[in-house]
């Protein structure tokens, strides 16, 4: 009678300990994004255009790849006032041909962006 519970027991332990390796093999990865290109923040552009503080970016792989831009998205984790330039990052974008000063400053605006490694 014991011999058939503690066999019983195994049994139940075993499969507890299955399924909380499976439980643990299982975790979900970190959603990743892709991004368009990989670019430098060069630093802010030291003269003050009617455009208002702009900084500068090169993008890497694109054509007219000197930018400008006026803020990160919200939540990025990079500080453009505390930075120390050149940042390297990858980015998500789009230009931006709204008016006079966007298409002759070649201005361009992030979407998303990350530090690059």
């Amino acid at each position: 009678m014991i011999r058939k519970l503690f066999s019983g027991m195994s049994k139940a332990i075993l499969f507890i300990g299955v399924i909380a390796i499976a439980a643990c093999a299982c975790k979900k990865s970190k959603s990743s994004t892709t991004y368009m290109n990989t670019a430098r923040i060069t630093g802010p552009n030291l003269t003050m255009t009617a455009c208002g503080e702009l900084y500068m970016i090169t993008i890497h792989g694109v054509t007219d790849s000197m930018g400008q831009f006026d803020s990160l998205p919200s939540g990025s984790g990079i500080n453009l006032s505390t930075a120390t330039f050149p940042v390297n990052v990858k980015i998500n974008w789009h230009r931006n041909t709204g008016d006079l000063c966007d298409t002759a400053l070649n201005y361009i605006i992030i979407d998303n962006v990350t530090l690059a490694d």
